[in-house]
């Protein structure tokens, strides 16, 4: 065998003279492996990293949108830099526009979803026989149903989390665990049976664009329309033969695609993944907001984005606009070095979680005791150490279970594994007569 191609299980494929390794798009969180999907915790692209150095081969880490800490690895020399400034043939970078879309209200007073510079833009593109991307990183019809009795969203019964409408199946569905139900609920707070509808996914937004261009024809992609073998293809081909005008999608539609007739991509809400509890966040969201961006003007025409935010001077978006990855990097850099985060420490998120939440909260609190008494016992090395929480996750119940977690960072690597497994060891027992599991992530990807 001499070539292997695949996902990141394919690191491990056994090649006895492994000479070059090549991750693209190695920014992708899909490249975590987390436990809750079975096998171990890993970052494909540190073990392609390792794995090269193991067999003293060559590894290519490629993105137009680099992580901040491989950028940072090839500022300290870790990483040689190689760059391409040009796109293919020279082509110009599309024009970017941001709308800040705070008081823009429709004529019933309600907030729009497409503003009128973007219904403009597709109007025009529609005429010229160009496509559009329309990128939305929600799916669903309506985000959640709120009681307006008492204001409490519908949630799901096994996770922290409000139920998205759909309006396909008619149901009630949450995210995270699949649990569904019919939209004739009553509020669990307080009984009522009057319940609003609030906020927008992909779905809604495709039959918004349905009434307002009932010639256009449009596709949607999302985790709900290609849930059947092949689906997913099947949308980009007939995109690929112009077959549909207007694709509408979450991050699915991000990715390396060239489709040289698309001449204008709007981005609904760049600022939903800015809010995330995450201190990723910033790095996540300018790297959906380029790649999305560069699927516009990929042909002979020119690219136009139009960025649709109520948060128009933040430094992500501005960045974006400017296709300015060193001005992005630059402030993100000085936020995570005055915090201490990832790539200026290492980080290890310990979460605990159970199917009793007062069991789980006396674990993590004993956990969290454990783990200073150590670093009491070492007065130098401790010191080093900074541990916060205990803290519920943010999602604080999950497929049942109860969740909290504590953050430890450290800027010796060797010192944070050492202190783990120090942590495990001493605490593994206790945690198990509570029926309470300790998941220990190192350089966490998933901080909900």
């Amino acid at each position: 065998m001499d070539l292997v191609i695949g996902a990141r299980s394919a690191l491990f494929a056994p090649l006895p003279e492994l000479g070059l390794i090549i991750v693209d798009e190695e920014h992708d969180s899909a490249y975590v492996q987390e436990e809750r999907r079975g096998g171990p915790h890993y970052q494909a692209r540190d073990v392609a990293v390792v794995r090269a150095k193991m067999e003293k081969a060559v590894v290519v880490l490629g993105s137009g949108t680099p992580s901040v800490q491989s950028f940072q690895n090839s500022i300290t020399g870790r990483y040689h830099l190689l760059l391409m400034p040009d796109r293919v043939e020279k082509r110009p970078l599309p024009e970017v526009e941001i709308v800040d879309m705070k008081g823009l209200k429709n004529a019933y007073g309600k907030d729009e979803m497409l503003s009128p510079i973007l219904r403009k833009a597709i109007d025009e593109n529609l005429m010229g026989g160009s496509q559009s991307i329309l990128f939305l990183n929600r799916r669903g019809f309506h985000r959640l149903y709120l009681c307006r009795a008492c204001g409490q969203s519908i949630s799901c019964p096994n996770c922290d989390v409000a139920l998205t409408f759909h309006l396909n199946e008619d149901r009630l569905i949450c995210h995270y665990c699949g649990f569904n139900s019919g939209t004739k609920v009553k509020c669990s707070s307080c009984g009522g049976g009057n319940l609003k509808p609030y906020g927008f996914g992909t779905e809604k937004l495709e039959h918004e664009l349905n009434t307002l261009f009932p010639t256009a024809r449009i596709s949607r992609m999302d985790a709900d329309s290609t849930r059947k073998k092949g689906a997913a293809l099947q949308i980009l081909k007939k995109f690929g033969r112009h077959e549909t005008d207007i694709l509408v999608g979450t991050q699915m539609i991000t990715k390396g695609y060239d489709f040289p007739n698309v001449t204008v991509v709007g981005v609904i809400s760049a600022d939903l993944s800015l809010s995330f509890p995450d201190f990723r966040a910033g790095e996540r969201t300018f790297q959906l907001l380029s790649q999305v961006a560069g699927r516009a003007g990929r042909g002979d025409q020119k690219g136009r984005v139009i960025i649709q935010t109520f948060n128009p001077d933040h430094y992500v978006i501005r960045a974006a606009m400017a296709h300015d990855f060193h001005s992005f990097f630059d402030t993100e850099k000085g936020l995570r070095e005055q915090l201490g985060y990832p790539p200026f420490s290492n980080l290890a998120c310990l979460r605990l979680q159970g199917d009793s939440k007062k069991m789980t909260e006396e674990a993590v609190y004993q956990l969290s005791s454990n783990l200073r008494a150590i670093l009491r016992r070492w007065p130098k090395r401790g010191k080093e150490i900074q541990v916060l929480g205990p803290v519920e996750a943010p999602i604080s119940r999950l497929k049942g279970k109860h969740r909290w977690q504590l953050l430890v960072k450290s800027r010796s690597v060797s010192l944070l594994r050492h202190l783990l497994i120090e942590v495990e060891r001493s605490s593994l027992k206790a945690l198990r007569s509570r029926g309470v599991h300790l998941v220990s992530d190192v350089d966490p990807y998933d901080m909900l």
